[in-house]
């Protein structure tokens, strides 16, 4: 009986102070548009953990499709890291350009276009604007965003003809904190951007994120402006994000 006792109270005590399960990485859906709605974009982000985030770009199923991944250092969450590709038909990235951050600059190399560019940073807080704000998500996410102003530094890829650099730099950007607010139902903290991007900012108040974005500058060529806001939130963590992937390509004729 002694015997009996002891081991239901070790198993009660495990069952107290086992922890609990982690919830699976979120997936945030974001659309990019004009600020007028025209030309949006798909934009899903996924942070498998605290230094990777994946972009999925698709403006409909079927058709080429941008597919980001970066990953950052720990300590600063500075990236260090960007691969640029496409999907491809089974759902994995179709690999065409990378960027390596090392020795203050930004080391861009795309084969197919015989592009090596080396890019200066010209300031802490690094972000590469065509990213969609998924690297300022990765720092931002998972905790309250800052009630408090800060800075970043801004890089753009913007081909243009007759040119031959791909990326700029963009220079300073400024976020000062104007206070709370509510965006989509959401409690949000607000923010007046200023500097190389001039505009308005909100971010989820106790997780972190983007919720919207409105700037004035655009960050790809056709657009006139900035918009970015999260459509939806799911939480199907990596099985989720690989199925999203391959169902790109599910049921599509070949290209002729």
């Amino acid at each position: 009986m002694k015997a009996s006792a002891l081991l239901a109270a070790l198993a009660l005590s495990a069952c107290a102070t086992a922890p609990p399960p982690q919830a699976a990485p979120a997936i945030l859906h974001y659309l990019r548009s004009n600020q007028d709605g025209g030309l949006p974009e798909n934009v899903w982000v996924y942070r498998p953990d605290a230094t990777h985030v994946e972009v999925y770009k698709s403006v409909e199923r079927c058709g080429n499709a941008a597919f980001v991944t970066a990953t950052f250092d720990p300590a600063t969450m500075q990236a260090t890291e960007l691969v640029g590709g496409r999907v491809a038909e089974d759902g994995t990235q179709e690999q065409f350009a990378w960027l390596d951050v090392r020795d203050g600059a930004i080391h861009a190399r795309i084969p197919a276009m015989n592009l090596e560019q080396t890019i200066p940073l010209g300031g802490a807080n690094w972000v590469l604007y065509d990213f969609d704000l998924a690297d300022l998500n990765a720092r931002m996410a998972g905790k309250p965003a800052p009630r408090e102003s800060f800075s970043l530094w801004a890089a753009l890829a913007w081909p243009e003809d007759g040119v031959a650099d791909l990326f700029r730099p963009m220079g300073e950007i400024s976020a000062g904190f104007a206070g709370d607010d509510v965006r989509f139902g959401q409690p949000a903290l607000r923010y007046e951007v200023r500097g190389a991007l001039h505009g308005q900012l909100w971010l989820d108040a106790d997780e972190g994120h983007v919720l919207e974005a409105r700037f004035a500058q655009p960050n790809h060529p056709g657009y006139a402006n900035f918009r970015l806001t999260l459509e939806g939130v799911s939480h199907g963590g990596e099985a989720e994000w690989r199925d999203r992937l391959r169902s790109h390509w599910d049921d599509c004729e070949a290209p002729s």
